[in-house]
């Protein structure tokens, strides 16, 4: 086994193996197992994502076509083309995304993790990202990610977005042509604000999740504390009882003692 192999083992594996299943192909390398043995466990939604690429692969290339289809038409309506085959491959690609994320929610909810809404939020926000360039679609299509992956700009298509021009497909624009271009960057924006919006949105029910986490174990901090003082309190009335108990008998005994004296 090589290091390549044991990469695709490890990242396949179980979340909850994970650590076990690094350590263990670590020392299966030797020598070689030190590369292993230094990655880090994936957070639920790269797991997902890594699962994902290896069960639904044909599912995932969909992607990489819709989003190529969205490149390009992205320039062409740059370069004055008409705005139609922008609409329509930005409608294709959404549909894919929404298949996508709907698997990898199986995937999760099958494997007995939560499919919340940050962790698909995570996940949906990681297949938009790939357009940001060839990079960010290998690192999906390999499989061994360790956190989701984030766009590098806002759009994919703005300047200095990486974009070239290419050729109008028509001599003359009409204003139909204009109003339908326009319109179709005005929704790409709108999507692009949503998909912040959709973001921020995961990051506040994050920080809320973590805050109830945290408000939780506060709690149990309290309760313990109260129940080692609760414990503590009865340790010392049990101890008070039997200081009690050893003086009513040393009375007892005094008593009698003076009894028999007295008869």
């Amino acid at each position: 086994m090589d290091v390549d192999e044991a990469l695709d083992r490890l990242y396949a594996a179980p979340l909850d193996e994970f650590t076990a299943t690094r350590n263990a192909l670590a020392k299966e390398l030797g020598k070689d197992g030190a590369q292993i043995k230094s990655l880090k466990k994936p957070n639920l939604a790269a797991w997902a994502l890594n699962q994902l690429s290896r069960r639904h692969a044909s599912e995932l290339q969909e992607l990489f076509e819709a989003t190529h289809a969205v490149r390009l038409a992205q320039r062409r309506v740059l370069s004055g083309g008409k705005a139609s085959a922008l609409r329509e491959a930005t409608e294709t690609r959404g549909r894919v995304v929404t298949k996508l994320t709907t698997l990898a929610g199986e995937i999760l909810t099958n494997s007995g993790h939560a499919a919340a809404p940050a962790t698909l939020s995570a996940i949906t926000s990681s297949f938009i990202a790939i357009a940001s360039g060839e990079e960010a679609a290998e690192a999906l299509r390999t499989g061994r990610l360790t956190r989701e992956l984030h766009a590098s700009s806002d759009t994919g298509f703005a300047e200095g977005g990486g974009l070239t021009l290419v050729g109008s497909e028509a001599e003359e624009e009409t204003e139909e042509d204009m109003a339908g271009r326009a319109k179709a960057l005005r929704a790409a924006v709108n999507d692009a604000r949503e998909r912040a919006q959709a973001a921020s949105k995961a990051v506040r029910e994050a920080e809320q999740e973590v805050a109830e986490r945290v408000r939780e174990s506060d709690e149990a901090d309290r309760a313990a504390k109260a129940a080692r003082e609760a414990a503590e309190f009865a340790r010392r009335a049990v101890e008070a009882r039997r200081t009690e108990s050893e003086e009513a008998e040393t009375a007892l005994e005094a008593a009698e003692k003076a009894f028999r004296e007295a008869d």
